[in-house]
């Protein structure tokens, strides 16, 4: 039995079968944009395309910021799709406009987001069935597309705790940080500075290599855990476009 059960990992390793999908280009001139492997179980499952253009308007700094996402993996009886589109916009310190076009598991799901005054909307469309999630702007610190642990201030005990909106399950939770250390992340022949970051909260748990290139903030790794199992995302390319 237990020489099936080796046998049987042994197959599941060995007959992974990768399918990437190829993701769009996205057409946003002066941009960072910035190109990441999918990761799970030590085979690459997909790939990652993000999109950051800094603005000034009005004397406002305005980032706007595109991801599009492609999972497509089988291994043996198990099989797993994702594609997700989307886009948020930042002004100042504040997430304003957010979207996101999902495809999982069967599931279809469109998400708009804005904030309006002191509250923070969602509107979500999963397979036709509509529903409105209203956030009070005061309930939180950041939002989780902010990426706030890129240049906060850690303190003697390289330890925060923030109240964080979690675009992606729409809920705010308490996330506590901890810096590790700052090190280099290689791309090609190209040392970027970054920090080590953990995080954990009540949907995920992660280790996350962040820095800036310029006015954007670059997630260069993330090792993480969440409802869907453990995973990798690893940059493999930065250019300005």
């Amino acid at each position: 039995m237990k020489k099936y059960a080796v046998l049987l990992l042994f197959l599941l390793l060995i007959t992974a079968v990768v399918l990437s999908s190829r993701i769009p280009a996205i057409s946003s001139p002066g941009a960072i944009e910035a190109k990441y492997d999918v990761l799970a179980k030590g085979f690459r499952v997909g790939n990652i395309l993000t999109s950051q253009r800094t603005a000034d308007e009005g004397g406002v700094k305005v980032v706007h910021f595109e991801n599009r996402t492609a999972v497509k993996a089988s291994f043996l009886w198990f099989r797993y799709n994702l594609m997700t589109s989307e886009r948020a916009v930042i002004k100042g310190e504040n997430l304003v406009s957010y979207s996101l076009n999902k495809k999982e598991k069967g599931a279809d799901v469109t998400t708009e987001g804005r904030l309006d005054g002191d509250t923070f909307h969602f509107n979500v469309n999963e397979n036709g069935k509509k529903r409105t999630i209203a956030i009070p702007r005061s309930s939180y610190d950041h939002t989780t597309m902010e990426c706030p642990e890129a240049t906060m201030d850690f303190g003697a005990t390289g330890r925060a705790v923030l109240k964080m909106l979690d675009t992606e399950f729409m809920t705010v939770v308490e996330r506590s940080y901890r810096l590790v250390r700052e090190e280099a992340y290689r791309i090609g022949d190209k040392e970027y500075r970054c920090r080590i970051v953990d995080f954990t909260d009540p949907n995920k748990s992660c280790r996350r290599w962040i820095g800036k290139e310029g006015d954007a903030v670059i997630m260069f790794r993330q090792d993480g855990k969440g409802r869907d199992g453990s995973y990798s995302v690893r940059a493999t390319g930065l250019k300005r476009t």
